[in-house]
């Protein structure tokens, strides 16, 4: 296992072949803070592999990825303008 986070995880499927799969808690995958911050981390774990070849991205749930998780729009944009700027940077970054 390269990498596992809550809602996502990363191993090797074959030589020099990534897989990362989706898989969080509950019936669907959301692009959520957590999964955003799960994402970035796992990219930078990719990014020190010297033998990777290639990523497979897939999910465990029926639906690949549903969305954003819209449940956290209001607590992201009652946040100071520079926090919030900092995270769509971080968020489109990855």
């Amino acid at each position: 296992m390269l990498y596992k986070g809550d809602t996502l995880y990363l191993d090797w499927l074959e030589d020099g072949i990534a897989e990362l799969v989706f898989d969080a808690p509950g019936s669907v995958n959301k692009l959520d803070t957590a999964t955003v911050a799960s994402l970035g981390e796992a990219i930078g774990v990719l990014e020190q592999q010297s033998d990777l070849k290639g990523l497979l991205l897939r999910s465990n749930k029926a639906a690949f990825i549903v969305g954003a998780d819209i449940t956290e729009f209001l607590s992201l944009f009652l946040v100071p303008e520079e926090q919030l700027s900092q995270w769509l940077h971080f968020a489109n970054s990855v």
